[in-house]
């Protein structure tokens, strides 16, 4: 029942984490390229919570994006995503890992091109699957809400209204849409 429940909050998590762009697909007004950073994680209050990497760099015609923080009790959270820029902005990728001391606990991914996202949770032995409704071209998590976003500056400072769509996991675990 835990096992499920957790699966149930991250569907909820990365289907919130989605987007959809109406009408026409993200053109690539900021086009990426390589950068490497490192963010701190804090708090409200501005406590730092754990160190960060950022790495971003194209290969084979895909932009890479590796996210890592990791915490002073040993945990490490890990997002990756990867993007094609060209002809539009288009997530193909998107994944989470949170490990405690080398060893994996919970594991989400999202195969936007197959249309498939996946959990494990180690602690219930719990491995889960399910299609998810993907339109290329509009749908992004993670990193990808903020790279499209990134994208929509110009449009939304010149007055453009974007509606977006959000997608969501119910408990039932169908996909429910909302305007």
């Amino acid at each position: 029942m835990l096992a499920t429940r957790k699966l149930v909050t991250f569907f909820s998590i990365l289907a919130a984490g989605m987007i959809v762009a109406p009408v026409f697909a993200l053109k690539v007004t900021e086009p990426a390229a390589a950068s490497h950073g490192y963010p701190g994680l804090c708090d409200i209050n501005g406590k730092k919570l754990a160190d960060g990497e950022f790495r971003q760099w194209v290969e084979n015609n895909r932009l890479h994006v590796v996210i890592t923080y990791k915490f002073s009790a040993g945990e490490v959270y890990e997002e990756h995503s990867q993007f094609r820029q060209e002809p539009e902005l288009i997530q193909e990728k998107w994944s989470w890992k949170e490990s405690k001391h080398g060893r994996s606990q919970r594991e989400f991914a999202a195969d936007f091109l197959a249309g498939i996202a996946s959990a494990h949770i180690r602690q219930d032995n719990k491995d889960v699957s399910k299609r998810i409704n993907i339109e290329p071209g509009r749908t992004f998590a993670g990193f990808g809400f903020s790279f499209a976003l990134s994208n929509l500056r110009k449009r939304l400072l010149s007055g453009e209204q974007v509606q977006l769509k959000e997608s969501a996991f119910r408990r039932s675990q169908r996909l429910a849409r909302k305007l």
